[in-house]
């Protein structure tokens, strides 16, 4: 077997974390699967069911732990699955251990942090350049891949023989994994999305039709790619799964978190009050303040996450921002760069 089959680290023990292990030990790897919260590690290993999206068995394949260095031992590939804002102060503790540079990272983190606003290449970029790193994004609700539906994803990276060997290692025969060198293009599109799933999630919260969601996702598209370009994105990559596949999944999906979000806020809830129940992160909370900084940057007009921030992060009233929202003057082009 490959050296990087042999043993696969995930950290992270949530949604996402817990589903990708499910998947691959699976397939027959053997899992080490990292968790920073004592309680979520006893309830994992007490039942031996994912917590989240579903209460589906682990196998004997998956071994739990909150040690994080026996988590990343005799391993040559490690896939990150925490929250954003959690990924950098993970990179410095693996720092710490003097991983092995043999050893790949694949971040399947979807955001941009708010306190540096780097993405989670940035950062490995700055922590641990002596490593290989890819990224993983797509249309990928958690819910669905358990469901063993076909779904694709994409894995990007600078060197494409990298993302060509987690391709082997990742793909199944109903996860099926594409390809890309654009880890700006893939990275940003698939942390911007999750903003625009929070209008989409209020669209429907509003009782509008298909009509406005369209609108939105379309609206929506543009305004992810006037940053993704200004950020040295490729505009292909947007219209790929990463991009439109990604965004049209999480503003459609009743099991996508954002989406979840934005249509309790168009019911009149508090955000406070809709994450506690919801029990997870919703990374388009955090990062519609790194979306809305970096259009201000590069002096971009993006309505639709002004006004997820509006209501996210200054607890405006929904119904009121959706009316300036559609008494902004109309624009002379549809499309402009």
């Amino acid at each position: 077997m490959n050296k990087y089959k042999d043993k696969i680290s995930i950290l992270g023990a949530g949604s996402w974390g817990g589903t990708l292990a499910w998947l691959l030990s699976n397939q027959g790897y053997k899992i080490n699967l990292w968790t920073f919260s004592k309680n979520e590690w006893e309830l994992l290993n007490k039942t031996r069911a994912l917590l989240r999206p579903k209460k589906v068995k682990l196998n004997k394949n998956i071994q739990i732990t909150t040690d994080l260095k026996e988590a990343i031992s005799k391993t040559n590939l490690i896939i990150i699955a925490v929250p954003t804002n959690a990924f950098k102060d993970l990179i410095v503790r693996l720092k710490k251990l003097n991983l092995s540079k043999k050893t790949i990272i694949l971040s399947a983190t979807k955001g941009i942090t708010t306190n540096s606003y780097l993405r989670p290449s940035q950062i490995l970029k700055k922590y641990l350049s002596k490593n290989k790193f890819a990224i993983l994004s797509g249309p990928n609700i958690a819910l669905d891949v358990i469901s063993k539906a076909p779904i694709i994803s994409v894995i990007a990276s600078g060197d494409i023989k990298v993302a060509g060997l987690l391709q082997k290692i990742i793909s199944s025969k109903y996860f099926r994994i594409y390809i890309n060198n654009d880890v700006n293009g893939v990275e940003i599109a698939g942390a911007l999305k999750n903003v625009i799933a929070i209008a989409a999630g209020m669209s429907d919260g509003f009782g509008f039709n298909i009509s406005t969601k369209a609108a939105l996702i379309s609206r929506g598209l543009i305004e992810i790619a006037k940053i993704a370009i200004k950020e040295g994105a490729s505009a292909k990559t947007l219209l790929g799964a990463s991009g439109i596949g990604d965004l049209i999944a999480t503003c459609c999906s009743k099991n996508s978190r954002n989406y979840s979000v934005g249509y309790e806020l168009a019911k009149g809830k508090k955000l406070s009050d809709v994450l506690k129940k919801l029990g997870q992160v919703a990374e388009g909370t955090e990062t519609v303040k790194s979306m809305v900084r970096l259009a201000k940057k590069y002096k971009i007009n993006t309505p639709i996450a002004n006004a997820v921030y509006k209501i996210a992060v200054e607890n405006k009233n929904p119904k009121v921002v959706l009316e300036e929202l559609l008494s902004r003057p109309m624009a002379k082009h549809e499309i402009e760069f």
